[in-house]
């Protein structure tokens, strides 16, 4: 039962994600610490990651550690984005994931 009522909290955290711009769920996840916008953008972009990180081949390397690192790279992109530059968060991310993997 408790189960339920987390999971109907999670879809309606969700559901106001929805109307957020990824700049201000970055400043939600930055100045309140909510961990539900980090998992939701993170599963937002997770998609975009493992199709930029297909377009990489290194030697030796699973397919798998690259789209972790693409994760990374991700990650670090969230917490290092200011609002205040003029880059969209999507285009920030991009930049830092490709330098990273």
């Amino acid at each position: 039962m408790e189960a339920e009522s987390t999971m109907e909290q999670n879809i309606e955290e969700y559901n106001e994600f929805d109307q957020l711009t990824d700049e201000e769920l970055i400043l939600e996840i930055k100045d309140n610490l909510n961990n539900s916008a980090l998992d939701y953008i993170i599963n937002k972009y997770r998609n975009f990651v493992r199709a930029k990180a297909r377009s990489y081949f290194l030697i030796g390397a699973d397919r798998e550690d690259i789209i972790q690192e693409g994760m990374i790279g991700f990650y670090k992109a969230i917490r290092d984005f200011r609002n205040d530059k003029l880059s969209s968060f999507r285009a920030f991310a991009e930049q830092i994931g490709r330098a990273h993997v």
